[in-house]
């Protein structure tokens, strides 16, 4: 109990704690505004949307006067047929409810009044009996009429069918205004319409020309001008669901008309007569609560409206926002509260200290027990390194890493430089001096001798360290031994299976090669023998047995196309060409790439013929094949050039095309296996090819080809095959 006392006393006593309450208060008057601040904000997002909503559901409506006026842009003569056919596709009832007409007005000099009349009255496009009871309202006589000659839906639009829209002075000058600036131009005033179909009305047009007359200057336009395209807006339908009440569900609002552009706005108006739109149908959304309200001006064609928004505070104070200033003025005293209470601590606050300590320490020495056993398991150790004493601090993994004992001091930068192998020492001192001299981040692989004698594959990676703080640099050191002996394995693997694929390859050759002899040897040789016969027994029937003679001649063509296929068989096996050498052997396959395919080749080569070894000259030969297939197949090329030559010791062909290309990327692909195999029969013979190449500027294959075979490659798929 004497401590409460004591407590209370020295509570209400204490500058601290006024401090506090003081602070509690201005806070709680700082959060208020700023949550004042965050509703206004979001007020004006609101705003901001119902306008944009607003402007591009009015924007909507006018592309679709715009489309109406593209309409008479493709002809200076639009029926009354057409006119109507293109209104009612558009559906206007369902897809834009706001227009309730659209229609054209020409322009009517008065010599030609009553020949206009009475084109109309008779014009029978669109009604059988025409418009007999037709004339120009209001009557009178005046220099020009603009007259609504067409205008749909035309059953609840025939009031204006006819009218002049330019018989009253606003719509006279509006009409002026339009045909001079070419823009999309107003009645200038509200239709207030009454009836059952109340609302309020808006009129807007677009003039229009003749085509291919110029329009630079208020007199071309002048002179071009034929009328106008015009639409009748129904406001309270334009305006209903024109705002996403998912976004905006309580705000309210209404449209006034301020006036045109280009003359004096009535801004801030509430005047009942320019009222346009009212969402709450005249009723105040706010009463008398507090309320938010802005005003944004709307640009519609050469008018400005303004919409007046208002929303209830309550109802868009629905968030936890609302509680902020109370529950900060709250925490503030009860901060206040426990800070003082901290004096009542401070004997407790050394042994607390001294428990958090404890805690800290084993925390930390648990985190460095879990790292160096993510190490361990990683083979990935981490050092330091004092660039001024060259002093260096290693991880247990490092130590282990390198074969060495931790040290009961710090190990130096000489100790690591020992454990790099011979040849790669200077490379990575040189990197790890740039790292440390001119901040260059190095990562390298290398060997490294452990001391217990093993040679072992690292990779080291060294980064600078901050560059305001002492001069040193961290890095880190993995075995990737295991990982460099997978990649050899994998490279002999590689090399052993394109050996492989080569000794297939001669193989596969080899049998082609006998195949085509025994075909030819034995298969031709009775073909040959049954032609003989047969053509003797062609001759002996062809007086005595004309209709045998006709079956022994049908019997003769079928052995003829027999040997034709024979030997297309066998060329395409080997073609027999091949042993005349591989110039003979080319010439053949570019003289049937030009009967087969009807693509111009050239070929560009020595007239002597190539000393070369049969497996080379195959290859050759078999490269060309699958090249001029590949034009064929994917170039459409129209032209082909062959240049064949020898240079230093090797053969070096180049096939060029003029064809679509290739498209750069990875070629190794599903669709690609041509390349791949030709790249496979050019490092069986440790040769190299080159593709130049890029779509739409043909392709170039360049192959190079050693003349002289290396020994110690080819020895090893023998071995293998035997």
């Amino acid at each position: 109990m004497r401590l409460s006392k004591h407590f209370i006393r020295s509570l209400f006593t204490s500058t601290a704690w006024w401090l506090g309450v003081a602070t509690s208060f201005l806070l709680f008057f700082l959060v208020s505004q700023v949550v004042e601040a965050k509703l206004q904000a979001q007020f004006e997002h609101q705003v901001s949307l119902a306008k944009t909503a607003i402007e591009t559901r009015v924007a909507s409506y006018v592309d679709v006067l715009r489309g109406a006026a593209a309409l008479f842009s493709t002809s200076d003569n639009i029926t009354r047929e057409q006119f109507r056919s293109y209104v009612r596709q558009l559906e206007l009832e369902r897809t834009f409810p706001g227009i309730t007409n659209l229609n054209f007005t020409r322009r009517v000099y008065a010599t030609d009044k009553a020949a206009f009349e009475a084109a109309v009255q008779h014009d029978t496009s669109t009604h059988p009996l025409g418009y007999p009871g037709f004339s120009i309202r209001p009557a009178g006589d005046r220099q020009e009429y603009h007259v609504v000659t067409y205008i749909e839906p035309m059953e609840t639009n025939m009031v204006s069918f006819g009218f002049d829209v330019a018989a009253a002075e606003s719509g006279h000058n509006a009409v002026d205004i339009g045909r001079d600036s070419g823009k999309l131009m107003s009645s200038g005033r509200l239709l207030h319409i009454s009836g059952p179909f109340k609302h309020v009305g808006l009129s807007m047009r677009l003039p229009l020309y003749h085509r291919g007359m110029p329009l630079d200057t208020v007199e071309d336009r002048r002179a071009a001008y034929f009328g106008t395209v015009g639409a009748g807006f129904d406001i309270n339908k334009l305006m209903e669901g024109a705002i996403n009440r998912t976004h905006v569900p309580h705000l309210g609002f209404r449209i006034f008309d301020a006036g045109r552009k280009d003359g004096k706005l009535a801004s801030g108006t509430t005047d009942p007569s320019l009222l346009l739109y009212d969402s709450n149908d005249g009723k105040t959304p706010t009463g008398d609560k507090p309320a938010l309200h802005q005003r944004v001006p709307i640009e519609v064609g050469p008018r400005v409206w303004e919409a007046d928004f208002q929303i209830d505070k309550s109802l868009i104070d629905e968030g936890f926002e609302v509680y902020i200033p109370g529950i900060v003025l709250v925490l503030g005293l009860l901060a206040s509260a426990l800070l003082f209470s901290i004096n009542y601590s401070q004997n407790s606050a050394r042994r607390r200290a001294i428990e958090l300590a404890r805690e800290m320490t084993k925390d930390l020495r648990a985190s460095q027990a879990n790292l160096a056993e993510a190490q361990q398991m990683a083979s990935l150790g981490s050092w330091t390194l004092d660039g001024a004493s060259k002093a260096m601090n290693w991880s247990a993994e490092t130590f282990h890493i390198l074969g060495m004992e931790r040290f009961s001091d710090a190990p130096d930068f000489n100790d690591f430089l020992r454990r790099l192998h011979d040849d790669d020492r200077s490379r990575v001192l040189q990197g790890l001096e740039r790292c440390l001299q001119n901040r260059e981040a190095f990562n390298a692989e290398h060997r490294i001798r452990r001391r217990d004698g093993p040679v072992r594959w690292v990779q080291t990676i060294a980064r600078p360290g901050p560059a305001d703080g002492p001069s040193m640099m961290r890095g880190t050191i993995m075995d990737i031994t295991e990982r460099k002996q997978t990649v050899e394995a994998l490279k002999r693997s590689q090399e052993l299976l394109r050996e492989l694929t080569a000794h297939q390859d001669r193989v596969k050759e080899e049998e082609r090669r006998r195949i085509a002899r025994e075909i030819h040897d034995e298969l031709g040789q009775t073909l040959l023998a049954l032609r003989i016969d047969v053509s003797m027994l062609e001759a002996r029937t062809a007086k005595g047995h004309p209709r045998l003679n006709q079956k022994v001649r049908g019997a003769l063509n079928q052995i003829d196309a027999t040997v034709k296929t024979i030997r297309t068989i066998i060329n395409n096996l080997r073609p027999a060409v091949l042993d005349l050498g591989l110039t003979a052997a080319i010439e053949w396959q570019v003289a049937e790439f030009r009967r087969r395919s009807g693509i111009t080749c050239d070929l560009e080569m020595s007239d002597e013929e190539f000393d070369v070894d049969d497996a080379r000259a195959t290859t050759l030969f078999r490269i060309l094949q699958e090249s001029l297939t590949n034009v064929i197949r994917h170039a459409k090329a129209s032209h082909v050039l062959i240049e064949l030559e020898q240079h230093d010791k090797q053969l070096v062909m180049k096939i060029r095309d003029n064809g679509i290309g290739i498209a750069p990327g990875p070629r190794k692909g599903t669709n690609s296996f041509g390349l791949v195999g030709v790249e496979e029969r050019i490092h069986a013979l440790n040769g190299r090819f080159i593709i130049d190449s890029a779509p739409g500027c043909g392709t170039t294959l360049s192959i190079f080809i050693p003349l002289e075979p290396q020994r110690e490659r080819r020895s090893e798929p023998e071995q293998i095959a035997g």
